[in-house]
């Protein structure tokens, strides 16, 4: 009983595994798909090489034939001989498929070359730039030393001229002083030579009239 069960069970596992699977049109170039397993029956479709058929019954055997019932991928159902059926997809397809998958992955390595050559250019100015900014930074760093220097200078030269000039505000303001002084002294030096002058001029126009007068003579009485 157990043995019975056990070949029922195997004989369901193989049906199932032969029935639902999906097989392809072998290298012909077409298949003929008919309404029944016969030469006879009307044509129902002409599936390509490579076409991915459902088989759903089969092979059966008819007139030393064996023929399998499939699904097309356009869901109508026929029957077709099973020797134009096999597991994977035929040669044909298969190189077809390595062939787009080349020109893919050649398409691909191009692309990834160019970029690349872009990559390599960008990296060989990025260098460059680098290189410039390095010289121009050295260049800045000499500048900022020289002018460090420069500045200490400078400041000490601006020092000096604020004093120097500070000294000759002061020395004008005292020439300025004195001059006015001398000023007042010529001013008041004048004054007196006119004064005197006037005084000289005055006496001498006195003595000048006097000496003018006729003498009165003196009485008989």
């Amino acid at each position: 009983m157990r043995r019975f069960i056990f070949l029922l069970a195997w004989l369901f596992l193989t049906a199932a595994n032969a029935h639902g699977e999906t097989q392809y049109v072998t290298d012909v170039m077409t298949v003929m798909v008919r309404t029944e397993p016969d030469v006879a029956h009307r044509i129902i479709a002409m599936p390509k090489s490579g076409t991915p058929l459902e088989v759903l019954e089969g092979p059966i055997e008819n007139e030393g034939r064996e023929w399998s019932r499939v699904r097309l991928p356009n869901d109508k159902e026929g029957w077709m001989l099973s020797q134009f059926l096999m597991e994977g997809p035929p040669k044909q397809t298969i190189i077809g498929q390595l062939r787009r998958q080349n020109d893919a992955l050649s398409q691909k390595s191009d692309r990834l070359s160019e970029e690349n050559s872009r990559l390599k250019k960008e990296n060989q100015e990025l260098k460059a730039a680098l290189a410039r900014q390095s010289k121009r930074a050295e260049e800045f760093e000499g500048s900022y030393e020289t002018l460090k220097t420069e500045s200490k200078d400078f400041l000490a030269l601006k020092a000096s001229h604020e004093k120097a000039t500070q000294a000759l505000q002061e020395k004008t303001e005292q020439v300025e002083s004195l001059n006015k002084r001398v000023e007042k002294l010529q001013t008041s030096q004048t004054l007196r030579w006119f004064i005197a002058g006037a005084s000289i001029i005055l006496v001498g126009f006195i003595i000048g009239y006097l000496s003018r007068r006729p003498k009165r003579r003196p009485s008989l009485l």
